[in-house]
């Protein structure tokens, strides 16, 4: 059950058998946060409690877990919120959280600029979730050791905010220069930089616990890999795979695509080929937009096939399910530059309803706003469009697919 309370101008989620947004100073591991190195952590995993938090979660290693929630000074849809009050979002220190932000600045600066009011409540949506963090071979300008400096940043300035919460964190190390049909010869050439990455990956985290969603997009893409270049990545990931679950504190999912592109059967094949059975399993819709229910369905069935392999389906922007061109066999499936008419989808939780089918949670693997390049009226890639993320917010909606109930939030 989600339980959710009224803070300032906003509504934070305290969450009974889900995720909590923990208090700024509160200690989850039992360990006081008073040094950075992540030493003060077990060394050794303890396979019911592998996050290491207060009190073993049960079946799903998720459950009780307190995630990370970026403050105004990182966070995109805070940050956001700061300049429509008047504040800049550097002005606002590591150590400001969102929970502070949002309960004491926000509703004494809305005195002030009233006119902002709606636009604050609908990026309030977002600036509240817990979102992953990615990394890429761009992180830092991609020179050695900008990896582990990255992670150093997050753990021990940015999570000043919130220092025993625990991080989210994406990778994209296996595709060279986003080249998602590779070639064997350029997955070859870039070996030892992918292998550099993942183990400054490894080495930035430590001890500390963290969940890994793996390589954005990859399973869904690695059909296009022709020839020795699938055999190639798959070796890769199963390195990657082999060095972020050797961690004590891990709990790690493989991307595993969509409902509306690959079959279950050649994900699972794929899945099964890198060693899905060593992590807890995979995640859905990391790109796109579909329907929760469906991706439920589709995650269930590649389930069946990787050993009872566990799921989380991202549900940041299908609120209000996928929008689908007219002609699908020419357009795509679904339009995915900036589809407009979407809306946030149900809020991250690990009260599913569907456990019993492999959903471990939902998450946002991806800060909702960003666009996705000068289509539909959109700014540059990447940018946080701050239009986009408040027409979200407005058509929030916790709807799990058609014939479900609507929930508008």
């Amino acid at each position: 059950m989600i339980v959710r309370r009224m803070v300032g101008a906003a509504v934070v989620g305290i969450v009974a058998g889900s995720f909590a947004i923990s208090a700024v100073g509160s200690n989850a591991q039992g360990n006081a946060p008073n040094e950075c190195s992540g030493s003060n952590f077990p060394a050794t995993r303890d396979p019911s409690n592998p996050l290491d938090l207060p009190k073993a979660p049960g079946v799903d290693p998720l459950t009780g877990a307190s995630f990370y929630v970026n403050g105004p000074a990182h966070g995109e849809a805070a940050g956001a919120i700061a300049k429509l009050l008047g504040r800049s979002p550097s002005s606002f220190p590591n150590s400001e959280s969102w929970a502070d932000f949002d309960s004491n600045f926000v509703p004494k600066a809305l005195a002030s600029h009233p006119g902002a009011a709606h636009k604050v409540h609908e990026l309030e949506k977002i600036a509240a979730e817990p979102t992953a963090v990615r990394f890429s071979e761009f992180t830092g300008g991609g020179v050695s050791g900008a990896i582990q400096a990255e992670a150093h940043k997050i753990f021990c300035g940015n999570m000043q905010a919130d220092p025993t919460s625990i991080p989210i964190f994406q990778t994209l190390f296996a595709l060279p220069h986003g080249q998602y049909c590779a070639s064997q010869g350029a997955l070859q050439a870039n070996d030892g930089t992918f292998k550099r990455e993942v183990n400054e990956m490894a080495q930035g985290t430590g001890r500390r616990p963290v969940v890994y969603l793996l390589e954005l997009d990859g399973v869904a893409t690695s059909k296009c890999l022709h020839g020795g270049a699938l055999s190639t990545w798959e070796g890769q990931i199963r390195y990657e795979i082999n060095a972020l679950s050797a961690l004590p504190h891990t709990v790690v999912y493989m991307e595993g695509g969509y409902s509306d592109d690959n079959t279950a059967k050649y994900t699972a094949k794929i899945l099964n080929a890198i060693g899905v059975g060593k992590i807890r399993g995979f995640y859905t819709n990391d790109t796109h937009l579909n329907w929760t229910i469906d991706e439920v369905n589709w995650a269930h069935q590649v389930s069946t096939m990787t050993g009872g392999a566990h799921f989380i389906v991202n549900t940041a922007e299908n609120g209000k399910g996928p929008l689908r061109p007219h002609n699908r066999a020419k357009h795509g499936n679904e339009i995915l530059c900036n589809p407009p008419g979407r809306g946030l989808g149900p809020r991250p939780t690990t009260n599913t309803g569907f456990f019993n089918l492999g959903a471990d949670a939902w998450l946002w693997s991806n800060e909702p706003g960003h666009s996705s390049g000068h289509c539909n009226g959109g700014p540059a890639a990447g940018t946080f469009w701050v239009a986009r993320a408040v027409g979200l917010g407005k058509r929030a909606n916790e709807k799990l697919g058609p014939g479900h109930p609507s929930r508008p939030y």
